[in-house]
């Protein structure tokens, strides 16, 4: 984690990306329903929760944000710090991005309506109460929407930015990918939120209120081919947990880097996790799921995320409202011994308090600054785009950027390019990929680096030093530079590839 370099204006934001790391405490984004806000969550202090002066702070809110929130509610977020909600009354997704690193999406351009699911929208799909949210690598948002009698269908809806123009309002962007029980009465299906499996099939949780489909979890898997779930047996119950005494309501579903299933169920305020051992299709509730947590008094469990560190964070909607943290001590697979629970926030004796939290995203390791463009890169020989991003600091007096790529080709040598302007030429020089730079483009010629086994590089920067064709120059307030990473790809047509491009707003 990065030490902030100087007490400028941007201290706070710059201690933000960071300390919380020493206690275990990863920073996170709390979506809150009642005060129509998203909330960026930082242990500055490190003592292991969000309740001191200056945890908390709006990373979005309604009141001076461009777009209005209604009833945020579900959040996903991308490996470049771009944040996806739904709205579960004013039926859109939202994109937010912090452009200029200053720890928030309220200035011009951050925030905007990503698909506009609302009734009589050009594209015919509707978003009507749609919460919980999933977003694949290549950049395909999953949407868990169900109609409240309002409109729309009980569907998983499939929205992608295929024409890359910064939203998912376009032709052919969006599809029904799964109805469920059609022409039934509203309750009959109640999907709140999707995943997917690490054997790249969609699970979506199933909460219908008349009996007409067993609540739990089910699997969808498009056998015919045909892009939709509509034939028999596409769609099959997974999981469904066995009864206990009060009612269920299955609002959320997470999933762990080993690809084990949390389920959290409000009405008997328990967590399950679950996995299919054998192989067989479908999960046995005596032997294959068990419930790794109970609440020691009554409980909103409103959603679960598995953190990289086997932890698990938990979001209680209630009075208090709370963030929970579960740690599994003693290693018996349960979080039930004395110490195993942690809360991290309780806005009974918080110095902000988050009104209605309703989900949570992690934000594991630094929090990356400017805005990824002229992306998704082109394929390369190890069967993925290489993305570039950028970390520290957009302050000039900070002097604090670190360029990092991610899914390169393996043992590739790579060359660091950087211009003030845009550009786009396909493949020049033969290469594979797509320059995203033009006017004066600088190389960092002395910092030829091998992406080894990782397939990554990172180079801090100077930004007294940006190199140039007319020799080094100074970043200025106001400048913004581009930079793009140029490495060599044995594709049988070309010898080498391009990341894509970030652009960096530079600040005081």
């Amino acid at each position: 984690m990065r030490t902030p370099s100087s007490t400028s204006l941007l201290f706070l934001s710059l201690c933000w990306a960071a300390p919380a790391a020493a206690q275990g405490l990863v920073s996170s984004l709390v979506t809150d329903t009642s005060g129509d806000t998203i909330w960026l969550c930082v242990d500055l202090n490190a003592d292991g929760d969000y309740n001191d002066a200056g945890d908390l702070r709006p990373f979005y809110e309604d009141t001076t944000g461009s777009v209005p929130l209604t009833n945020n509610s579900g959040l996903v977020r991308s490996s470049d710090g771009a944040i996806w909600v739904t709205d579960t009354t004013e039926d859109v997704i939202l994109r937010l991005k912090d452009s200029n690193g200053n720890g928030d999406a309220l200035d011009p351009g951050e925030a905007g309506i990503w698909f506009d699911g609302t009734s009589g929208n050009p594209s015919g799909v509707e978003l009507t109460s749609a919460r919980g949210l999933w977003r694949d690598e290549d950049g395909v948002i999953w949407v868990a929407s169900a109609n409240t009698g309002g409109g729309g269908n009980d569907a998983i809806v499939r929205v992608e930015d295929l024409n890359m123009d910064g939203d998912a309002n376009d032709p052919l962007e969006q599809l029904e990918f799964a109805v469920f029980a059609p022409g039934g009465a509203v309750g009959d299906s109640i999907p709140t939120a999707v995943v997917r499996g690490v054997d790249g099939k969609l699970y979506y949780t199933e909460t219908g209120s008349s009996g007409v489909l067993a609540k739990g979890v089910y699997r969808l898997e498009d056998l015919d081919g045909s892009g939709t779930i509509d034939q028999p047996g596409e769609s099959q119950p997974f999981f469904l947990p066995a009864a206990l005494g009060g009612t269920p309501f299955h609002w959320d579903l997470g999933i762990d880097s080993m690809g084990r299933f949390y389920l959290e169920d409000t009405g008997n305020d328990v967590i399950w996790r679950f996995e299919d051992t054998d192989g067989n299709g479908v999960v046995d509730p005596a032997t294959e799921a068990k419930i790794i947590y109970t609440a020691p008094a009554s409980s909103l469990i409103w959603e679960v995320t598995p953190a990289a560190d086997g932890s698990l964070f938990v979001v209680e909607d209630q009075t208090p409202d709370r963030l929970l943290r579960l740690i599994d001590l003693n290693g018996d697979g349960l979080f039930d011994a004395p110490g195993e629970e942690t809360t991290i926030y309780d806005d009974s004796i918080a110095f902000n308090d988050i009104g209605s939290p309703k989900g949570i995203v992690l934000i594991e390791g630094d929090i990356p600054i400017g805005q990824s463009y002229c992306g998704p890169a082109a394929m390369n020989s190890a069967g993925t785009s290489a993305a570039l991003l950028a970390f520290g600091s957009t302050s000039v007096a900070a002097n604090d950027v670190t360029l990092r790529t991610e899914g390169m080709s393996l043992f590739s040598a790579s060359l660091f390019i950087v211009s003030r302007d845009a550009g786009f030429a396909m493949n020049p020089g033969g290469s594979q990929g797509n320059l995203c730079l033009s006017g004066q483009v600088g190389r960092y010629v002395f910092s030829v680096l091998n992406s080894g086994a990782s397939g990554s590089v990172e180079l801090p920067i100077d930004l007294l030093s940006i190199p140039q064709p007319t020799g080094p120059t100074a970043v200025l307030v106001g400048d913004t530079w581009r930079f793009q990473v140029w490495y060599r790809d044995a594709n049988p047509s070309a010898t080498s590839n391009f990341t894509d491009a970030v652009a960096i707003d530079f600040i005081p």
